[in-house]
C-alpha cells in the first residue's frame, strides 16, 4: 500500500469515526417519550393555561375544540415533550421512532410529514394544533389513543404495569 492510500484510509477511518460520533451525540439529547410523558406535559400545560374544567372532560375524549386556548395548550404539551419546533414543526423522525413496533418508517413518516405541512401559512400555534388534530385522526392517532387511553386506564384502577 502506498503512503497516499495509507493516508487516505485513515482519514476516511477519522471521517467516519467522526460522523458516528456526531450521530450519537446528537440523538443523545432526546429521550424516547412515553404516553405518561404526555399525560404529564398535559397535566401541566392544563394548569399553565388555566382552562375550564370541561376542556378536561374533552380532552380525555380527543376531543380538541379548534378555539385560542386549545391552540396554547396542544402548543404547550408539544414544546413540553420537545417534539415541537416553532419553524420546523413536529419532529417527524421523533415521533416515527416512537411507533416502530407498530408500523416501519416507510409508513410512518409520510404520514406525520403530510400532517406536519403548514401549507396556509397558519401562524405558529395554530399549525402546531392543525398538524396535531391531522395526527390524530390518522392511522398513528388511532394508535396514540389507544396508547393513553390504556395509560389512563392504568392510572386510574392504579394497575401500573412496569
Amino acid at each position: 500500500m502506498t503512503e497516499a492510500m495509507k493516508c487516505s484510509t485513515i482519514a476516511f477511518t477519522w471521517i467516519i469515526i467522526l460522523l458516528f460520533n456526531f450521530c450519537n451525540f446528537i440523538g443523545a439529547d432526546f429521550e424516547e417519550k412515553t404516553e405518561e410523558d404526555f399525560l404529564t406535559a398535559s397535566e401541566r400545560c392544563f394548569q399553565r393555561e388555566r382552562l375550564a374544567a370541561s376542556y378536561q372532560r374533552q380532552f380525555d375524549n380527543f376531543v380538541y375544540p379548534d378555539e385560542a386556548p386549545v391552540h396554547r395548550y396542544v402548543h404547550c404539551i408539544w414544546n413540553e415533550l420537545k417534539l415541537w419546533n416553532d419553524r420546523t414543526g413536529f419532529n417527524v423522525e421523533h415521533i416515527a421512532a416512537l411507533y416502530r413496533d407498530k408500523a416501519n418508517t416507510e409508513v410512518l413518516v409520510p404520514i406525520l410529514s403530510d400532517c406536519n405541512r403548514n401549507t396556509n401559512n397558519a401562524p405558529t400555534l395554530k399549525w402546531c394544533y392543525n398538524a396535531f388534530k391531522c395526527v390524530l385522526n390518522s392511522r398513528v392517532g388511532q394508535w396514540f389513543k389507544e396508547d393513553v387511553e390504556r395509560k389512563l386506564h392504568e392510572r386510574r384502577t392504579g394497575n401500573h404495569v412496569a
